[in-house]
C-alpha cells in the first residue's frame, strides 16, 4: 500500500479488511482457545502459541495503521508516512515472524535477543529520516532487508538441520518428523512477503500482498496448531514416567 492505490478500489478495501479481521480472529483465538480445532490429539506449545498470537496482533495492527495513515495522518507528506509506517512493519511483523520461526524448533532454547539489535538500524534510520525529511530511507532498508532475510535464512537452514538431527535421535517413531520442510515452506513465504511490501508495487501486488497475508495466517495457525510440543526428560520426569505417575508426551 505504500502508494495508497487500494483505496479508491472496493474489492481491495473488503480483501483488507478481510485479512485484518482473520488476523485479529488468529490472535485472539490462539489467546483463548480452549481445545485444538485442527487436531484433537495433539498438545502444542502455549508459548508458541502466545508467540504467534503477538505476530497475529501484528498483522493486525499492521493493517490499521496504514489505513490511518493513508486516509487520516500525514496526508500531505507522502514521504513521511512511507517511513512510519515501512519503519513500523519491520520493527514488529518481521523479527515477530523470525521469533515464531525459531520457537518452533523445539530441540534447544535458542536465543531470541540478537533480533533487537539486528533490526535498531531500522529505527535509528526512520527517526532521522522523519526529522531531516530524507529521502534515502526506502532504498537503504530494501537492501538492508534482503541481506537480513539472507543472514536469517542461512541461519534458520542450519538450524532446522540440527533440528532434525534432534528429532531422529530422541523421537525416531514420530509421524512427520521431516518437519523441516513445512518450516522451510514458511521461511520462503516470509521472505516473499518481504520482497514485495519493500516495493511500491501496481494495485496488483497490493492485491497479492493481502492473499500473501492470508496464507500466512492460514499456514501458521495450521502449524502451530498441529505441532507436537516435544521434550527431552530430565531423570526425575523420566522416573515419574516410569512409575507411570505421567502420560506419555508422543
Amino acid at each position: 500500500m505504500y502508494e495508497y492505490r487500494g483505496l479508491q478500489d472496493v474489492f481491495f478495501l473488503m480483501l483488507y479488511g478481510a485479512a485484518t479481521f482473520f488476523a485479529l480472529l488468529a490472535c485472539l483465538y490462539l489467546l483463548f482457545r480452549s481445545g485444538n480445532a485442527f487436531a484433537a490429539n495433539v498438545r502444542s506449545s502455549r508459548v508458541l502459541h502466545r508467540w504467534t498470537a503477538a505476530f497475529m496482533a501484528s498483522v493486525f495492527a499492521s493493517h490499521l495503521w496504514w489505513i490511518l495513515l493513508g486516509r487520516h495522518f500525514f496526508a500531505g507528506d507522502n514521504q513521511v508516512r512511507n517511513i512510519i509506517a515501512i519503519a513500523l512493519d519491520h520493527l514488529t511483523f518481521v523479527p515477530l515472524m523470525m521469533c515464531v520461526l525459531i520457537r518452533m524448533l523445539q530441540d534447544r532454547r535458542r536465543p531470541l535477543w540478537p533480533i533487537i539489535p539486528l533490526f535498531a538500524p531500522v529505527a535509528v534510520l526512520a527517526a532521522v529520516c522523519v526529522f531531516t525529511h530524507g529521502d534515502i530511507f526506502e532504498p537503504v532498508i530494501e537492501y538492508y532487508m534482503a541481506i537480513v532475510a539472507a543472514v536469517f535464512l542461512i541461519y534458520y537452514v542450519r538450524a532446522v538441520r540440527q533440528y532434525g538431527k534432534w528429532l531422529l535421535d530422541n523421537y525416531a517413531d514420530l509421524e512427520q518428523k521431516e518437519l523441516w520442510q513445512s518450516l522451510l515452506l514458511l521461511a520462503f513465504v516470509l521472505f516473499v512477503h518481504i520482497a514485495y511490501s519493500t516495493n511500491e508495487g501496481s494495485i496488483f501486488m497490493e492485491y497479492l500482498a493481502q492473499v500473501n497475508t492470508l496464507v500466512i495466517i492460514a499456514f501458521m495457525l495450521w502449524r502451530v496448531e498441529t505441532l507436537q510440543e516435544l521434550v527431552v526428560e530430565d531423570e526425575e520426569t523420566e522416573e515419574k514416567l516410569t512409575n507411570g505417575k505421567y502420560e506419555d508426551k508422543i
